[in-house]
């Protein structure tokens, strides 16, 4: 094959069907130098991060508690302290402007998992699989689960799910990792094993449900709290969302939709309605919009409150009205 032909394919690779954009570079950047600033904390003294994405310290000073380790905290030690209670309010400060910005921004999961799913949900697929309305199920499931973790974690007396969180445990493997190359004591081949276990699970459950039970996300859907969390309170009045700002434009072509990770059914639920997307399942990462080829959605700011008029139904690009003018006067000749 051609050197020309191997570098296209390459770059399609690197780029996606449909094309990758700016959004997925800065959320993987992200994500990559938030995971190595964890990952090498003990190099460098601890100086800028400290902790995990459960509980943290930036520059030594400012805390920082994920509200559902709060939580379970508070349920286990039946005594929060005024420094936690700090931290988590700086936390939810950030993400009730921000959404659910975590899971797609932040968490190291969302980028192992995209790894090994299907890029594409496919419109015949099975109901979890395919963009779909938000069911029962996903409504019902992530509350009762937190209720689990927060008992599970009064009878253990430790917080439950953050002790054994991959989420929390991706960023202390790639700690124990760095410590075990460079030796330094307290980091054991052990630990690496044990956080190497809880992330390979969260992995495998993902895949398995996936592939197959037709699932897709289990995890981030059903299991994980702490996305589900802030998708249930702080989408509904986050100020960035993914804004419909040209519905005519719309063709109905469904990449939208299809490219989503969470699978919502954005043609049919949002676009068509001239509704932003408040879903609790959207985590903001605007693959639909880079996926859009002609502009119909954009990641902005938007007024909670602001009450949009809803368009006519989009109609499908053709002779007849792509360039309706043309075409008119084309109709008049011919007369």
């Amino acid at each position: 094959m051609p050197s020309g032909a191997w570098s296209r394919r390459l770059r399609r690779i690197i780029l996606g069907t449909p094309r990758r954009g700016k959004y997925t570079v800065a959320r993987r950047l992200l994500q990559l130098t938030i995971l190595v600033l964890f990952s090498i904390q003990a190099l460098i003294s601890y100086s800028i991060l400290m902790g995990s994405l459960a509980s943290s310290r930036i520059l030594k000073t400012i805390p920082l508690m994920d509200p559902f380790a709060w939580l379970e905290q508070a349920a286990a030690t039946h005594s929060p302290t005024l420094e936690s209670v700090i931290a988590v309010l700086v936390v939810f400060t950030i993400y009730s402007i921000l959404g659910r910005f975590f899971c797609g921004w932040v968490c190291p999961m969302d980028l192992l998992f995209s790894l090994f799913e299907r890029k594409l949900n496919r419109l015949n697929a099975p109901l979890y699989q395919r963009p779909h309305k938000t069911t029962k199920a996903e409504k019902i499931v992530p509350p009762i689960m937190m209720i689990i973790y927060l008992l599970l974690s009064i009878m253990l007396g430790r917080p439950f799910f953050t002790t054994y969180s991959p989420v929390a445990g991706a960023t202390k493997l790639g700690e124990f990792l760095v410590n075990v190359l460079y030796n330094i004591p307290g980091a054991t081949m052990g630990l690496v094993m044990a956080w190497s276990t809880i992330t390979g699970f969260a992995l495998i459950v993902n895949i398995i449900a996936e592939y197959v039970f037709g699932i897709k996300r289990f995890w981030c859907r059903f299991v994980c709290p702490i996305g589900n969390l802030y998708g249930f309170i702080t989408n509904k009045y986050s100020p960035f969302v993914i804004k419909i700002s040209k519905p005519e434009k719309c063709v109905r072509c469904n990449l939208c939709s299809m490219v989503c990770p969470m699978s919502i059914d954005i043609l049919n639920e949002y676009i068509e309605k001239g509704r932003d997307i408040r879903d609790h399942r959207c985590f903001h990462c605007a693959r639909c919009v880079e996926a859009c080829p002609y502009g119909v959605l954009s990641f902005s700011v938007a007024s909670p409150s602001a009450k949009r008029p809803t368009p006519p139904p989009p109609k499908i690009r053709g002779p007849s009205n792509l360039k309706g003018k043309e075409n008119k006067g084309v109709r008049e000749e011919e007369k």
